[in-house]
């Protein structure tokens, strides 16, 4: 077993440094819908993966962007980071835009 004390891990690179291994121990135990999912996490942001969006100015067409396409699957620690984002913003307009509290009364069922 290798120890790592220093970096910062990310769920896609547990992936890809342990997927294959496992993978071939328990194949008969792994749904098509999480080695979907794994393979979309694995492969997002990489433009050999999921591919890349390409963007060039005609008026300056030597200068071309390449972004990279996301998987944007929940069980992605980036993609759904940027769902929750948009969820909370969404929700954070239902609420007045005044100070408040939240009050919770609760009643003896007496």
């Amino acid at each position: 077993m290798e120890t790592i004390t220093k970096g910062r891990f990310t769920l896609k690179q547990i992936f890809m440094d342990n997927w294959e291994r496992f993978a071939s121990s328990n194949r008969s135990q792994i749904t098509f819908s999480a080695a979907y999912n794994v393979w979309k996490v694995m492969n997002c942001r990489e433009p050999g993966g999921l591919g890349y969006a390409t963007y060039a100015c005609p008026e300056h067409p030597d200068q071309v962007t390449h972004v990279p396409r996301t998987c944007k699957s929940r069980f992605c620690s980036v993609c759904a980071k940027i769902q929750v984002d948009k969820w909370v913003a969404d929700m954070n307009r239902l609420f007045p835009n005044c100070p408040y509290f939240h009050i919770t009364f609760t009643v003896p069922s007496q």
